[in-house]
């Protein structure tokens, strides 16, 4: 089989597991209500509340979030309709907490989250892949069993526990031994009184622009770091074993210089399997960041996420959890079409 055959074959498996993973998240966040009787109307209103609230309000106050009281198999199936039809057209209902839509809470969080991600995730990407590429050239010496001493160091630190550690040196010791010269933020994604000021400096946008900046490089720093021994590792690992393939003892044998056998011949193949681990790590962006934005009171989805799940409210989660699941399919759907087009060798079938 061809790779345009491949493509097709994974875009209908892609369609049918997005499908799969719509159904699953309907009955997941639901199944409280269907084995228990229990409905989100249920934690949100006390007993003695319910008892004041005429029949007419409470009929009233289901139906404001999609919901029927007492559902029969009819109703299951109803909303079930009324799901999917939301799903696929971007509605994802209101908040149980702020009653606003769900949709446009998420995106105002999603630019801080992909902006705390993305940079970190290069950061991390790029320092991984270039130390892992400098050690595995001298495999065993000394500079190799250090960094990967190094690297399973930091790959079992937990990121709460470093983001908290960061904040303790760099956001209140520092402070105080430089009389604030050297500061951070001890939290959030921007200074709101510098935000307000901004709206009326004709510099205001830069001002902002740095000082979200100066926000992010704690938790920017934190999953960086947090994410940088995986990556070292991986690439030292499979460039090593890459190093001992046939092909590189016949282009040493040709008298190539090392850095071209290196380089030319042993980083491309080496490359390969890091495509599904990049590919997943974006493909998890969202997921990512709830425990760094927590700890560093950053304004994003990963807070949002932590949030929501304290306070019950389900639609958000629901909405979340199907946003992380998708961009997950989609991550690997794109790097089995990387692999193809980076190899050409790779046969499809």
């Amino acid at each position: 089989m061809g790779l345009r055959e491949y493509v097709i074959r994974r875009s209908i498996y892609m369609f049918l597991l997005i499908v799969a993973v719509v159904c699953f998240n309907f009955f997941l966040f639901r199944l409280p209500t269907f084995v228990l009787g229990v409905s989100p109307v249920d934690l949100m209103i006390s007993e003695e509340l319910r008892r004041n609230l005429t029949r007419e309000a409470l009929q009233e106050l289901y139906l404001r979030f999609g919901l029927v009281p007492d559902p029969d198999i009819f109703d299951w199936i109803y909303m079930f309709w009324r799901y999917l039809v939301n799903m696929f057209t971007g509605n994802f209902g209101r908040s149980f907490v702020s009653q606003q839509p769900v949709v446009d809470e998420i995106m105002e969080r999603l630019p801080n989250t992909l902006l705390l991600m993305g940079t970190s995730s290069i950061l991390s990407i790029i320092l991984g892949i270039w130390a892992g590429v400098k050690v595995a050239a001298e495999p065993g010496s000394t500079k190799d069993v250090t960094a990967v001493t190094v690297a399973l160091f930091i790959y079992a630190l937990p990121i709460f526990w470093l983001g908290m550690l960061l904040l303790m040196v760099f956001a209140f010791y520092l402070p105080n031994l430089t009389n604030g010269l050297i500061a951070f933020p001890l939290g959030g994604t921007i200074d709101y009184q510098l935000w307000v000021a901004a709206k009326d400096d004709p510099l205001g946008a830069l001002w902002v622009a740095l000082n979200i900046i100066h926000h992010l490089i704690l938790p920017m720093v934190a999953l960086g770091v947090g994410g940088y021994g995986g990556y070292f590792l991986y690439m030292r690992n499979n460039l090593i074993d890459v190093m001992t393939e046939d092909y590189i003892l016949t282009a040493r044998a040709k008298g190539l210089d090392e850095n071209q056998v290196l380089y030319k011949h042993g980083l491309k193949n080496a490359l390969l399997p890091m495509v599904t681990i990049i590919a997943m790590t974006f493909g998890f962006l969202i997921n990512g960041a709830t425990l760094t934005e927590t700890v560093f009171n950053w304004h994003g989805l990963g807070r949002y996420i932590f949030d929501s799940l304290f306070v019950l409210d389900y639609p958000v989660v629901q909405a979340i959890f199907m946003i992380i699941a998708i961009t997950a399919v989609l991550a690997n759907f794109v790097a089995d079409l990387l692999y193809g087009v980076l190899d050409p060798r790779i046969k499809y079938g």
